[in-house]
């Protein structure tokens, strides 16, 4: 099983979540009726706001890796981690021994494509270590449900903001958008984490 097969029962309990969240805001008195009567319209819009999600769901499979790391680091031009491994992640990581990369593939190279071709390589050549897999594991779980909180925001969010009972609404807007900014974070620093513990084992390897 790779490792984004892993990660999809931790997706669909955030997608799930999610869906009762909005039916909590929405429906509060429907959902305490519901056994007693239901309402033709009322189940036709649970419905719907029930399969957005899942939608939303099929929809991050089709946002490509590289949309999802502008998603998480708010780079449009070389948004992947690895585009400053040698530049900027690997100076602030004391496991990192920088002369010993050196040593190994020369000078190390400042342009990001160059940097992340080059941590590329090095991830590829240590790639079965489970340490890495680990880390890359919660880096790609936090990429999707980054993805996925934008998607919330922009397919959920949104209408309800239009739609929705003022100021309810605006609240789980308000909740959508801090969603994403707390999952982007932890995902931004999993990033860096992977990119330095791929640099950190080969570094350390004699």
């Amino acid at each position: 099983m790779n490792l984004k097969a892993k990660n999809t029962p931790q997706l669909w309990v955030f997608v799930i979540g999610n869906i009762c969240f909005l039916f909590w805001m929405i429906f509060p008195n429907y959902l305490n009726e519901l056994s007693k009567e239901i309402d033709i319209l009322t189940f036709l819009k649970m419905l719907g706001y029930a399969i957005a999600p899942i939608l939303l769901f099929l929809l991050n499979g089709l946002v490509s890796s590289d949309q999802k790391a502008v998603l998480v680091y708010w780079r449009f031009k070389d948004p992947l981690p690895g585009a400053e491994a040698f530049t900027k992640l690997s100076k602030k990581d004391y496991r990192i021994n920088r002369g010993k990369l050196k040593e190994i593939y020369g000078v190390l190279p400042k342009g990001p494509k160059q940097q992340n071709k080059l941590w590329y390589k090095i991830y590829q050549k240590n790639s079965s270590n489970l340490i890495i897999q680990a880390s890359q594991g919660g880096f790609l779980l936090a990429r999707d449900l980054t993805s996925l909180s934008v998607l919330f925001v922009l397919f959920l969010g949104v209408p309800v903001l239009i739609i929705g009972s003022w100021p309810i609404s605006f609240f789980y807007f308000g909740v959508l958008v801090l969603q994403y900014l707390v999952v982007c974070r932890v995902a931004q620093i999993k990033g860096r984490r992977f990119v330095n513990n791929v640099l950190a084992i080969e570094s350390s390897q004699v």
